[in-house]
């Protein structure tokens, strides 16, 4: 007499598994990649995965707030169409995490020191393409004994390099990073060609 409702209720907790298996999955990518995107340089840089990422990211905030609505596991795995919009969302995640990977490969294999940087530290450089002072930090992972870039007050020109004995070094020419025009990686390789001249 029972069996109609325990198939039932099978039913409903197998779909519970698999959205709150494809929930988390989401989640996780999402909270990665959500700051990355958020980099107005990083959406000008890769356009296409900033778009599959604003589609995810309206998507799941949509269901976060059903979500909210009424936080109760039965009523959240009625929430309209929500395991299609979960399965599209880590569709759409893994081509954007995958687009990510090879963007960063593309920079690496541009300047080569970038391999000495994790995801993460390239990531911020990238995302800084304004502020070469946010480079700072990561530069003495790229070059050996160098400690930091001499910069202006405004970080408008770079004159030299300073090791961590607190030697100064001169540069032959004024390093510019605006002349790069947004492209970390072409004044690095500027400043690497000066640090050999000078």
């Amino acid at each position: 007499p029972f069996l109609d409702d325990c198939l039932e209720w099978e039913k409903t907790v197998l779909l519970i598994q698999d959205v709150f298996d494809y929930w988390l999955k989401v989640q996780v990518t999402w909270m990665y990649l959500e700051p990355i995107f958020g980099s107005e340089d990083i959406m000008k840089q890769m356009p296409t995965e900033g778009a599959m990422f604003q589609t995810v990211d309206k998507n799941w905030k949509k269901i976060i707030s059903a979500g909210n609505v009424d936080p109760k596991v039965l009523a959240v795995i009625k929430i309209d169409g929500i395991m299609k919009m979960l399965t599209e969302a880590c569709d759409l995640l893994d081509t954007v995490s995958k687009g990510l990977a090879d963007y960063l490969e593309t920079k690496r294999l541009y300047f080569a020191r970038f391999f000495f940087l994790s995801n993460e530290e390239l990531l911020e450089i990238l995302s800084e393409t304004k502020d070469p002072s946010r480079v700072q930090p990561h530069l003495k992972k790229c070059f050996e004994g160098l400690q930091r870039l001499e910069m202006d007050d405004k970080c408008t020109q770079i004159s030299g390099m300073m090791d961590r004995g607190k030697e100064l070094v001169e540069f032959v020419k004024i390093i510019k990073p605006a002349d790069a025009k947004g492209s970390v990686e072409r004044w690095l390789l500027e400043v690497e060609q000066t640090m050999k001249e000078s």
